[in-house]
């Protein structure tokens, strides 16, 4: 009997506990949350974005060396050349006969510049001298004979192998005297245009690929490595504070939007304006501005991009004094904005921002919208701005999702 008894008061004590939960909610809201009528709203607002624009940013990310892609290029007034370093090949000396069919460098490429009308070439350069882990210096270079390759006018998401044939006589002649212990390696681009690779971070990093004799053997041997160093360079000047909106990442072009709150914005369930008091007591459920793209040549393909926004703490910011890295500010559980362009839009996530200034804890001086892939790509976005001739519809806004206080004042 006891053991039927023990489920039983099991069951009855679960039907008690559901029956005092549904009981506290509307049965058209099951979170438990509405039992006050209280209840989220969203509001889109233009007017309140009162000035922005793009700006360079006063000190650059430095390349590591670890990054997942090499660049190439010269595009847009910016130069980008890429390096790779391999060892342990056999010496030049040892080199009988190499079979060229079977010797190559094979780069992943998965980014290339729009098609134009001329044809988009590759290059490969030996470097006369030792390896730079600054890079600073690695212009004492030459042209290797024969490696020129066109790059293909499609390129997919999944990436491209691209073989660059080595003859023999640049691979017996491998070695340079400033540095006999690796063959360091240039890719440049011919002309006007970009290529993005992968790098040996990647796992599918540039191999180095030579199937050789050497000298009194009768059978060959195989060379097949991928780089032990690689990286790459990237120049150009960049450019000056502009009225056009824009996040150029190979330039390192940033964009600074100003946008104010105002109390008429935040009304309570029945549509009553909120006191200033309960306008510092709303809850920000979401708060994002909303982009949208311009013109956009890079972000196509399911492309990622990864943007994060700053407070500013200056008050004056303007096109003659664009924030400097000391204004920036960085509020605690800001997200980073990620995702592909919907579209031809994109949504920057502001929620702690604009808690902030709601709340009075900030006030909103300025947001700084800026890309996290600066200089790792040649990604650029121009977005309508706030005071150019547009489509009501592509006008940029900040949309606030908000829950107002339960307990009047």
């Amino acid at each position: 009997m006891d053991k039927i008894m023990k489920p039983a008061t099991w069951i009855l004590m679960i039907m008690v506990m559901v029956l005092s939960i549904t009981g506290c909610t509307k049965k058209n809201n099951l979170t438990g949350n509405n039992w006050s009528n209280v209840s989220s709203k969203t509001v889109e607002d233009e007017i309140g974005i009162t000035n922005g624009f793009s700006f360079p940013a006063d000190t650059l990310s430095a390349i590591s060396g670890s990054e997942l892609k090499l660049l190439s290029g010269d595009y847009l007034g910016t130069q980008a050349v890429a390096y790779l370093r391999y060892i342990g090949m056999p010496r030049q000396s040892e080199i009988d006969v190499c079979d060229v069919d079977s010797s190559f460098v094979k780069l992943m490429l998965v980014k290339r510049s729009p098609v134009s009308r001329n044809p988009l070439k590759l290059r490969l350069y030996k470097i006369n001298g030792a390896w730079n882990d600054t890079l600073s210096v690695m212009s004492n270079m030459e042209y290797i004979q024969g490696t020129e390759m066109v790059v293909p006018d499609s390129i997919s998401v999944f990436g491209k192998e691209l073989k660059i044939p080595l003859s023999q006589e640049a691979i017996k002649a491998w070695e340079t005297n400033a540095d006999s212990t690796g063959w360091n390696l240039a890719v440049k681009v011919v002309d006007a245009g970009y290529v993005e690779f992968r790098s040996r971070e990647s796992t599918v990093g540039a191999e180095l690929n030579i199937r050789y004799r050497k000298t009194g053997e009768t059978s060959f041997g195989v060379f097949n490595s991928r780089p032990v160093k690689d990286s790459y360079t990237i120049e150009g000047a960049q450019e000056i504070a502009n009225p056009i909106w824009k996040l150029n990442n190979a330039k390192a072009t940033r964009l600074f939007i100003k946008w104010e709150p105002r109390n008429a914005l935040f009304t309570d369930n029945d549509g009553s304006q909120l006191s200033e008091i309960e306008i510092k007591r709303l809850t920000i459920n979401k708060a994002v501005i909303v982009l949208h793209v311009k013109n956009n040549t890079y972000y196509t393909a399911g492309t990622p991009y990864n943007i994060f926004a700053y407070n500013l703490k200056r008050d004056s910011i303007s096109l003659a004094s664009p924030p400097r890295i000391a204004d920036y500010e960085t509020l605690v559980y800001t997200p980073y904005s990620t995702g592909t362009i919907s579209g031809d839009s994109l949504e920057v996530d502001i929620t702690p921002l604009v808690q902030a200034y709601v709340s009075g804890d900030r006030q909103a001086k300025g947001i700084s919208i800026q890309s996290l892939h600066e200089r790792q790509n040649f990604g650029e976005l121009e977005f309508y701005d706030f005071a150019c001739i547009a489509p009501d519809t592509k006008r940029p806004k900040v949309r606030i999702t908000y829950t107002p206080p339960y307990l009047k004042q």
